[in-house]
Order: C-alpha cells, then sequence, then structure tokens
C-alpha cells in the first residue's frame, strides 16, 4: 500500500505528464504548413459582396524550441490578420490548433454563448467562430463563420469566407489576394 504522501505526488505528477504528450503531438503536427506572412492586396472577389477587406498584412509566429529553450520541429503557434476595410482597420490574433469557447448565464430565456476553433486541414487553415443565444450549437439565435485560408498554385492568397445565420440563407465569398 502507498503512503498518503506517495500517492499525492503522483496524483500530482499525472496532469505533468500529459501536458508533455500534448505539446509534443501538436508541432508534429503542424510542421508542414504553409506561411501566410506578408502584405496582400485584394485582386478579385466571387461573388462580389460588401464589406470585403481590401488589404491583409498577415503575421504568423513561429515557435522553435520548447519550454525549456531546447530546439524542436518548427510549427505555427498564432496568425495575426490586420484588415483594411472601406471604413478603417481591424485586427484578430487567433491560436493555431485551439477550440474553445464560452457559456453564459441566462438571460431573459437566453444563453448566449460562443465558440471558436483553428486548425489545420492539411494545407488549409480553417478558422471558425460562431455566436448562439440557444442552449446548444445553432439553436435560438445563431451565426457561424468559417475562413478557409490556402494557396492557389499562382502563390496568391486564396480565402473562402462562408456565413451563416438563423436569419440567413448560407453565403460562401471566395477572396484572392496577390503580395503587394
Amino acid at each position: 500500500m502507498q503512503s498518503p504522501t506517495r500517492r499525492r505526488r503522483f496524483i500530482q505528477t499525472v496532469p505533468c505528464v500529459i501536458l508533455l504528450a500534448v505539446s509534443v503531438v501538436v508541432p508534429l503536427m503542424a510542421q508542414d504548413t504553409p506561411d501566410f506572412s506578408g502584405q496582400w492586396a485584394l485582386e478579385s472577389v466571387s461573388p462580389s459582396a460588401a464589406d470585403i477587406p481590401r488589404a491583409l498584412t498577415v503575421t504568423m509566429s513561429i515557435v522553435r524550441t520548447n519550454v525549456r529553450g531546447e530546439p524542436m520541429t518548427p510549427f505555427f503557434s498564432d496568425i495575426t490578420v490586420i484588415r483594411e476595410l472601406a471604413y478603417g482597420t481591424s485586427s484578430e490574433t487567433y491560436q493555431i490548433g485551439l477550440e474553445g469557447g464560452s457559456v453564459g448565464g441566462a438571460v431573459g430565456g437566453a444563453y448566449p454563448s460562443r465558440h471558436h476553433r483553428v486548425i489545420w486541414e492539411k494545407q488549409t487553415l480553417v478558422v471558425e467562430t460562431g455566436n448562439y443565444t440557444g442552449p446548444a450549437l445553432e439553436s435560438g439565435q445563431w451565426t457561424e463563420r468559417r475562413e478557409a485560408w490556402s494557396f492557389d498554385p499562382g502563390g496568391r492568397l486564396r480565402l473562402v469566407i462562408t456565413s451563416r445565420s438563423s436569419d440567413s440563407a448560407s453565403s460562401t465569398v471566395t477572396l484572392v489576394y496577390r503580395r503587394r
């Protein structure tokens, strides 16, 4: 039989072992992914839509060492996007490989909630976000947005944005950007 002190020490080390296993797996999955960093100017839109960014400035952060400073297979940890719109600029930073959300308390019978997910699907970076007021995804008043980032064969940035909501039909816009 283990002593209480020894059992407690074992329980305290288990989360550390799991955390290290996850931190090793994520970089190996992302090592051969494209770098979208740079300044991009809008070349074409299909179909035409309002409120399209005329230009993008994209920065992707690369992690090359682990928490102890030891070299490891490089991977992209986040992407920052600055969008130049007709009315100004907007900026977002997304942690790659992160999925999460928040659930608020009931307000007037609604449950305001948000979710997000940023993952690689082969050579495409997918950013998904959503808001809803019901007790589950796509319930109550809700909106969903999916951005798929990739390069076309000519090296241009291809951004496919799909928007859906409880109030309107699904729409997809394809934006193509060239390097400035």
